[in-house]
């Protein structure tokens, strides 16, 4: 009887499980620009250089202190969620494309966690909270903190586009035009955090999420990492 029902058995079909995950990482990375970039501009966080003194630094926490910083506050946080729901979806999409050893995607998933927790230090939320009575050095402290805590982002973001770049040219199955623009954004990133707080250091940092946002609508469409021997 067990070797009868054995025998009838299909093999699974894995396409139908990697399309829905494919859709949800698609959407999740589309939701952290949307949520996290949008947060940003809309708050005018850029407006406020990274060499502030004290006192503009209490002045700009003070301009976040209202209704909007705090939802802004909240929705970066959940925003930051997704971006990990999009760094561990893409990196067991692309863990199949490695063979035994799958060790960029595994360094891809890993980048993608540091990246989060390096955006979820919270010292704006806090110095915002309290700058009616903030002090100028700790409110300069603080602006500090998060401005590097997010230049040292880049170099997580960095592995992350890296480590994807390398195992999308590592087959003939994906696009290289899309591998060697994460290499080239992930490279940029990293070397990035050298010269922090120059204006030119972002523009590696703009470069990956541009990738982010074609990668992501590729996935949301089934055109990336569904099916094997699929562009």
């Amino acid at each position: 009887m067990t070797q009868s029902t054995s025998s009838t058995q299909q093999p699974l079909d894995s396409t139908a499980p990697r399309r829905t995950l494919a859709r949800i990482t698609g959407a999740t990375g589309l939701i952290t620009l949307v949520v996290v970039l949008g947060s940003s501009l809309a708050n005018d966080y850029q407006s406020a250089p990274f060499t502030s003194d004290a006192d503009e630094a209490v002045t700009f926490f003070r301009s976040i202190d209202d209704t909007f910083g705090a939802f802004s506050s909240f929705a970066t946080a959940v925003g930051l969620i997704a971006m990990l729901w999009f760094s561990l979806g893409l990196a067991l999409l692309l863990r199949r494309y490695e063979g035994e050893l799958p060790w960029r995607s595994a360094f891809l998933a890993g980048a993608g966690i540091v990246s989060v927790v390096s955006g979820q230090i919270a010292s704006w939320d806090a110095a915002a909270y309290r700058s009616d009575d903030i002090d100028p050095q700790v409110a300069r402290y603080a602006f500090d903190l998060g401005n590097l805590s997010f230049a040292n982002s880049w170099v997580a973001t960095g592995a992350l586009s890296l480590c994807a770049g390398l195992v999308i040219l590592s087959t003939r199955q994906l696009p290289h035009w899309l591998g060697w623009w994460a290499v080239v954004a992930g490279v940029g990133q990293m070397l990035a955090r050298a010269i922090w707080t120059e204006s030119v250091a972002l523009v590696p940092g703009l470069a990956y999420w541009v990738w982010v946002a074609v990668l992501s609508v590729l996935l949301l469409r089934g055109r990336f990492a569904v099916r094997k021997g699929a562009a």
